[in-house]
This record gives structure tokens, C-alpha cells and sequence, in this order.
């Protein structure tokens, strides 16, 4: 405990110093202390159990070791920017740890690792917050994959979604039943190697107000593009994708690249 009495000020003290532009490496990273810290009043301290629960799904996917105490720590940093009335909340995710000066071998506590996200606070700050650390989170993990040259297969069952949601996953079927209610095909591609779609369907998909829209305006299809068949005129190379589909012409007339927010998704929806 004393020594976390030395670290968090530590943090807070640099993470005012992070760039955007500053290039960091996750290589040789193999175990760390996570930490999440919440300051400022507008977001309770209560979120913080959720948020370390999320780091530590991450650090468990990752196979990074935090078990005990150690110097190198994994923080969520969570805290408030006042702009005029506004007020916006800044998510920052860092790796503080000991490093040695190439000069003087003297050890000294540095930065190693920074991202950041901003959301405006408002009625709706826990999804807010949970999209805004699911992002920095997802953008390490691709990071520490690649620099450690582990690819790690997305096991997500795409029937068992396709069956709790009430997706079809066969795209004949899809527009002989769209053509029957006379609505038009929401395709969602997804593949194997593809955290960003396992995100979409948990985050997004699966929300109560994203699926209500869903359902009453769409016939919504689901399929992995590596096992199953589909026009490949929709395969555009990108996972996750939609495809907003006229069910008289099958010629797509929207699309979606790459992963949106709830929010981003309900207004592409209700446009």
C-alpha cells in the first residue's frame, strides 16, 4: 500500500505529458500492476470496479501476468476537462514503469505506453465511458498482438448469436424472408481473426435499442465471410461490415465500414 501511495501521484503527474504523436512499443511486456483511478465528481467512484473489470479481461486475453505487486503499471486513468459549460471526461490509458538511463544507469519512473479518449458527459456517461474504454483497450491489445507476433482466434459462436438475437445466417433465407415481409437485409460480415466484430456484436449489436430498431425495420443476417457463402460483391475486405441490402434489387444501398458505437449505429439506423 505504500508503495501504491508513491505511484498514483506519479501517474497523474505524467499522464498531462502524453502526445498523440509519441510513438510507444509493447514489446518485452510480460506482467503488470493494473490500476484504475477516477477523479473529478461527475463520474462516481463506483465505476471503477466495471472499468478494472474490463483490464483485467484484457490483461487475461493477453496472457499478461498481475498477479502481486510490480512497479510497471497498466492504469485507466479517468478525470474531468472543463470547456466553457461543458464538461468532457478524458480516458487515458498508460503504462508507467522503471526505466535506466542510458547515460547515468540511473532508474527513473517514465511513461511507456499512452492512448486517449474524450466523451462528453451527459445522462448516458456509463456507456459513454464503457465505449470510450473499450476502444483504448482494443487498440492495445492489437498493438501487443502484433509487436508479440500472437494472432488469437475471436471463438465467438456465430450460431449462438445468430440464435439468441434471432439473426438469420443464411443469406437465401434472408431474402426469401424479406421478400415475405417486405423489409429490407441488414448483412453484418464478420470473420475469425476480428476482435473489433466480437466487440460490435457485444457492445452494439445486442443492445436493447440498437435491436428494437433492428428488428422492426430489417430482416438482420449474420455471417462469418470465411465459412459461409454470400454474394462476394459485399466482401469488401473489411471486418466487421453492414450492408443495408434493397430487398426487391439485392443492391446495397448503405454500408458501414469498420466498428461505430451504439450512438453511431442508432443514428445510422433511424437516418
Amino acid at each position: 500500500m505504500r508503495k501504491m501511495k508513491h505511484l498514483l501521484p506519479l501517474l497523474f503527474l505524467l499522464h498531462t505529458t502524453l502526445m498523440a504523436d509519441t510513438i510507444f512499443t509493447l514489446s518485452g511486456i510480460k506482467k503488470l500492476y493494473p490500476v484504475v483511478e477516477v477523479s473529478g465528481k461527475k463520474i462516481p467512484k463506483s465505476e471503477k470496479d466495471a472499468v478494472m473489470e474490463l483490464l483485467q479481461e484484457t490483461t487475461d486475453e493477453l496472457h499478461i501476468n498481475t498477479s502481486g505487486y510490480d512497479p510497471s503499471s497498466l492504469a485507466i486513468l479517468i478525470s474531468e476537462i472543463y470547456v466553457g459549460k461543458e464538461v468532457l471526461i478524458h480516458v487515458q490509458l498508460i503504462i508507467g514503469e522503471q526505466v535506466q538511463r542510458l547515460d547515468s544507469g540511473e532508474k527513473t519512473f517514465a511513461l511507456t505506453y499512452g492512448d486517449k479518449e474524450y466523451f462528453r458527459f451527459d445522462e448516458n456517461y456509463e456507456e459513454h465511458l464503457e465505449d470510450a474504454v473499450d476502444t483504448l483497450l482494443s487498440r492495445f491489445s492489437d498493438q501487443y498482438r502484433e509487436e508479440h507476433q500472437q494472432i488469437e482466434k475471436v471463438a465467438t459462436s456465430k450460431q449462438e448469436f445468430a440464435e439468441a438475437m434471432h439473426y438469420e445466417t443464411n443469406y437465401e433465407a434472408a431474402l426469401k424472408r424479406a421478400k415475405k415481409e417486405k423489409k429490407n437485409i441488414m448483412l453484418v460480415l464478420v470473420s475469425n481473426y476480428c476482435p473489433w466484430c466480437r466487440k460490435f456484436e457485444a457492445r452494439v449489436l445486442v443492445k436493447k435499442e440498437v435491436d428494437d430498431l433492428v428488428q422492426k425495420h430489417f430482416v438482420p443476417l449474420i455471417i462469418n465471410k470465411e465459412k459461409e457463402p454470400f454474394p462476394k460483391r459485399f466482401d469488401k475486405g473489411f471486418t466487421p461490415i453492414v450492408h443495408f441490402i434493397n430487398y426487391k434489387t439485392e443492391q446495397r444501398y448503405e454500408g458501414i465500414v469498420g466498428y461505430n458505437s451504439k450512438d453511431e449505429f442508432l443514428y445510422i439506423l433511424k437516418k
